[in-house]
């Protein structure tokens, strides 16, 4: 009996050992990848919305400490109609970075711990936000100073959002090749992080071999929680606002018949060399009625 309990100690160890998986990519100076993007956008009021972008990622640098890579968006295509306000945004949120180089310092792993040229990205990111709200077209007096609004709004909330803290930790818990890195990842393995809209959200890793991940993702917020991402939301949409005790009690009645729904949903690929192969997610939001879904796949291509 002493036996069949060890042998079965000693298989679910092994079991336990084998859904484990620590990501560290091979790197070498001069190594390069190169990733195709494809991300659909679809909600109930307008046309799916499709961006492509082609990013290729180099070791430009390897120390005792880490290692330097160089991420430069070469290509980015979209579908979004002049007419499509929203989705001429979301299409500039991503054109604004294109041919800007983004240098990225990381530990022993692979881990992405720092920009180390955030200054000229957020210099040149902010001349590229001017340049492309400027091409948003108005067609009379009333729509130029709706779009004088739009366009304030957009560029505060941007530049707002730009920090180097911000980009490291959005790069680390998106779909970027470079998300897993350093990551030591077992079935149920959870982390918390914010997506696009400021919802947090706990992600569970699957573990199905040592190359392939999957993992899902909710929301993770109190009521309280809810509530002051609303108040941000409106604060954000109407500058002129003021949340004073006032005005958020004007607020409780509303605010607690709106219901956040969102979800996310991911699987990665990794090659025998320790790099992403292909990834594929799709996150779905909706609130009071309305709902989006996005699409992503990223492919390595070579």
């Amino acid at each position: 009996m002493k036996k069949f309990f060890l042998i079965g100690t000693l298989l679910l160890v092994a079991l336990m050992a084998s859904a484990q998986v620590k990501i560290v990519p091979q790197m070498k100076k001069g190594l390069k990848k190169t990733y195709a993007a494809e991300a659909t956008v679809k909600n109930a009021s307008q046309k799916p919305l499709k961006i492509t972008t082609t990013t290729t990622f180099e070791v430009t640098d390897a120390t005792t400490d880490g290692y330097v890579i160089d991420a430069l968006i070469t290509d980015v295509t979209n579908n979004a109609d002049q007419s499509d306000i929203q989705g001429r945004i979301m299409a500039m949120s991503t054109e604004m970075l294109k041919g800007i180089h983004t240098i990225y310092a990381t530990d022993k792993d692979g881990k992405v711990t720092k920009v180390l040229n955030f200054d000229e990205i957020k210099e040149k990111t902010t001349a590229s936000i001017d340049k492309l709200l400027a091409e948003i077209p108005a067609d009379s007096e009333e729509a130029k100073t709706l779009m004088g609004k739009v366009k304030d709004m957009v560029r505060q909330q941007v530049t707002s959002k730009l920090t180097e803290e911000s980009m490291v930790e959005s790069l680390l818990t998106s779909t970027s090749p470079l998300a897993l890195n350093g990551k030591t990842i077992t079935s149920g393995t959870k982390e918390n992080f914010k997506n696009d809209t400021g919802i947090k959200m706990q992600r569970t890793y699957t573990v199905k071999d040592k190359s392939n991940i999957q993992s899902s993702a909710v929301i993770n917020m109190s009521a309280e929680d809810m509530k002051q991402l609303m108040y941000d939301l409106v604060e954000k949409m109407m500058p002129g606002v003021k949340m004073t005790d006032e005005v958020k009690k004007g607020m409780e009645s509303m605010l607690g018949n709106i219901k956040i729904e969102a979800n996310e949903k991911a699987a990665y690929t990794l090659k025998a060399d320790g790099w992403v192969d292909t990834i594929t997610s799709e996150m779905s939001t909706k609130s009071m009625g309305q709902g989006s879904v996005i699409n992503t796949t990223v492919k390595l291509v070579k």
